[in-house]
């Protein structure tokens, strides 16, 4: 590459943590004069998401509404989006695309692939229904296969996800895990209160947030759960009973209450890295998290875990950290020191190595 600047071409959508994972990597990319193509899928950019991503001065924003192939009905959306991508691939002619969904890689495309497994419905499927998905998603599952098939390498954030990702797809591409991570402040200066937080799609079977609804009168502080009520396949809003309901938060808004929150729940049955447990844990929450093999690998000695189907096991877990002040602060001192382990910067680093490395050895090969 030389001195020449890096262009990547990377999708995003606009329903999830992929969205606030792609604004922080590209922030972070900004040091090593990355330009990023930012192709926005699922829905519309909200006002909020779309001042968000203009503030990041290395960031040229594509927005649309197209299907996301996960959700209902879409493959008239994702043909659609296609050929957008391939005509913002044609004009901006990046030096790598970086997938964070699963698309296909045109014949004529001479930049390296990278693509990102952040999830899909077939892993999904099975941590929470425990079994395959139904023959409804085969076209899709062909779609992730060959979309992680034609990558120059498959990325993931933890080693459990990856492992779940080779086993439901079978992909030979090169592998690698690159932790996710977050800009976090560098100290907490909010006092802590008594209260309980969790945030997740309240319409996601697998956020599992009627365990904690089920529980929440039992235990003896208030529970407050953050985020999206509205189904965006069905556009039903869910709601739960027995917790504090504070609807979609702005990004200033959740770290206020978690700066606030004196523990952060996540009751969840499917989880491939979790974002918002990173940004919980660096704003001072002790952590009670669901026992799954990915937030094992990331929290192993600085959370305490529950069974996600054991709603006697959770209760039991937050009641005993509720005992003792000073094991709660201990806690959080021990969560607090490990997300400064998944930094935004950490991330950024790793990924432009990566990037860096990539494309030497495509100049090595077009060389010979």
């Amino acid at each position: 590459m030389g001195d020449k600047k890096m262009k990547v071409l990377m999708t995003t959508d606009t329903v999830g943590g992929v969205w606030v994972y792609s604004l922080e990597l590209c922030r972070a990319l900004a040091q090593y004069d990355v330009h990023v193509h930012l192709v926005a899928l699922g829905g519309w950019p909200s006002p909020a998401q779309q001042v968000e991503a203009e503030k990041i001065p290395n960031v040229t924003c594509y927005k649309s509404d197209y299907k996301l192939e996960w959700m209902e009905d879409p493959w008239e959306d994702v043909e659609q989006s296609r050929k957008w991508i391939n005509s913002i691939y044609q004009t901006a002619q990046p030096d790598l695309v970086h997938f964070n969904n699963y698309a296909h890689v045109e014949e004529e495309w001479t930049a390296p692939v990278i693509t990102v497994f952040h999830s899909c419905v077939r892993t999904w499927w099975q941590a929470v229904k425990g079994k395959n998905a139904p023959e409804d998603w085969d076209r899709y599952s062909q779609i992730v296969k060959e979309s992680l098939e034609e990558s120059h390498i498959v990325v993931a954030p933890t080693k459990a996800i990856l492992k779940s990702a080779q086993d439901a797809h079978l992909f030979t591409s090169e592998t690698m895990v690159i932790h996710n991570g977050r800009i976090l402040p560098s100290e907490v200066t909010k006092p802590q209160e008594k209260f309980i937080l969790c945030l997740g799609r309240m319409w996601d079977e697998a956020k599992n947030l009627s365990l904690l609804s089920n529980i929440a009168e039992r235990l003896p502080w208030p529970v407050y759960v953050a985020g999206d009520a509205v189904n965006p396949n069905t556009g039903k809003e869910c709601s739960l009973k027995n917790v504090k309901f504070l609807g979609k938060l702005s990004p200033e808004e959740v770290q206020e209450w978690m700066q606030r929150a004196s523990i952060f729940v996540s009751p969840t049955r499917y989880e491939p890295f979790g974002l918002a447990i990173l940004e919980a844990a660096g704003n001072g929450c002790a952590l009670v998290l669901s026992e799954l093999e990915t937030l094992k690998e990331l929290w192993h000695d600085a959370a305490l875990f529950f069974d996600p189907k054991d709603e006697a096991e959770a209760e039991k877990t937050i009641a005993h950290l509720l005992e003792s002040s000073q094991f709660l602060e201990e806690l959080s001192g021990k969560a607090r020191a490990r997300a400064g382990e998944y930094s935004a910067e950490k991330m950024g680093t790793a990924y432009y190595d990566l990037y860096r490395e990539i494309l030497e050895k495509e100049e090595k090969l077009m060389s010979v």
